[in-house]
């Protein structure tokens, strides 16, 4: 699709990026009723799994789980979240939806996945961090807002 059509109505494709939050959960909801109003609309839903702090820092992890087992079972949550949501759409209609389960930075690895399938817009909850967290740390949609190449819609 043209550049200058992407975001523009009638959509084509959109990206709903979720974690298993309630905004997220809102998100996916948003997303629904977007492919429910445009038939043929491709949906794409995406889950990141943040690496943990110790595998960040190289500290040792608490309790027994090392990280080789904490990220297996971040990601075991990840394609369990990742089905239902999958799940969810089609018992709502939606009925050509694929899905991506990424690791890593949740806003980079979002952009990356848009600028691979050119969706028309990515759709994305917000989690209210607070006004300090949001300044020294910025959220995950803030940044996906401020570079992305497709509109954005953030869900509260």
């Amino acid at each position: 699709m043209d550049k200058k059509m992407r975001g523009a109505l009638p959509l084509s494709r959109i990206l709903v990026a979720i974690d298993g939050t309630k905004p997220s959960m809102r998100a996916l909801d948003m997303g629904i009723s977007l492919a429910r109003v445009q038939s043929n609309l491709e949906m794409d839903i995406v889950m990141v799994i943040p690496y943990p702090v110790q595998y960040v820092t190289g500290e040792s992890p608490t309790g027994d789980l090392t990280i080789v087992e904490r990220l297996a079972t971040l990601k075991e949550r990840g394609e369990t979240i990742l089905n239902h949501a999958k799940d969810y759409s089609v018992s709502n209609g939606v009925m050509n939806v694929k899905t991506y389960l990424k690791q890593g930075d949740p806003a980079r690895e979002i952009l990356e996945l848009a600028k691979s399938i050119s969706p028309d817009m990515i759709v994305i909850g917000n989690r209210k961090r607070g006004f300090l967290r949001g300044v020294f740390l910025g959220s995950v949609s803030q940044r996906v807002a401020a570079n992305s190449e497709c509109a954005v819609l953030v869900v509260k």
